[in-house]
């Protein structure tokens, strides 16, 4: 389901469509550079704790935040099984070992494209104003910004 919703401004100083392009991209396109791809997903979760108007830019930026973690943990699990798997069948048969490191390497590739495509789609719709909701990932955000804001009332009832 797609909403649109209005041109605005984010709490950031930027217009909220610019704040959530930096969002997906900064989650996902960091993701690509080696070694900062451990850390990308830090770039929406920033922009999440610290807008504090605009939902629109609160809710992708979760679901960037989603995304990314998303890519870092298929990322681990394939490092994981071409580093585990593939030395048991190599002692015995190195080109069965060659074959699972090939399709794990392969596999990696195909979910960071479909990655990197489902960010692309997001982005498009988002700097239109349209509140895309991925599938799956879109409920998921809904109830995580909903915890999130839950917290942020009770800290700041806390601190009163």
């Amino acid at each position: 389901m797609t909403l649109t919703v209005e041109p605005h401004s984010s709490s950031l100083g930027m217009e909220a469509n610019i704040a959530v392009l930096i969002a997906y991209l900064g989650g996902i396109v960091i993701g690509w550079i080696p070694w900062f791809s451990y850390i990308a997903f830090l770039i929406p979760l920033i922009i999440f704790i610290l807008e504090k108007n605009s939902k629109f830019v609160r809710f992708h930026a979760v679901q960037s935040f989603i995304l990314s973690i998303i890519g870092l943990v298929m990322g681990f699990l394939l490092s994981l099984i071409s580093r585990l798997i593939a030395p048991l069948f190599f002692s015995s048969s190195p080109d069965a070992a060659l074959s699972i490191m090939s399709a794990v390497s392969f596999t990696g590739v195909l979910i960071s494209l479909v990655i990197l495509l489902i960010a692309i789609i997001a982005v498009i719709n988002a700097f239109q104003y349209k509140k895309c909701r991925l599938p799956l990932l879109g409920d998921l955000a809904d109830k995580m910004l909903a915890k999130g804001d839950d917290i942020f009332k009770k800290t700041a009832e806390k601190a009163r």
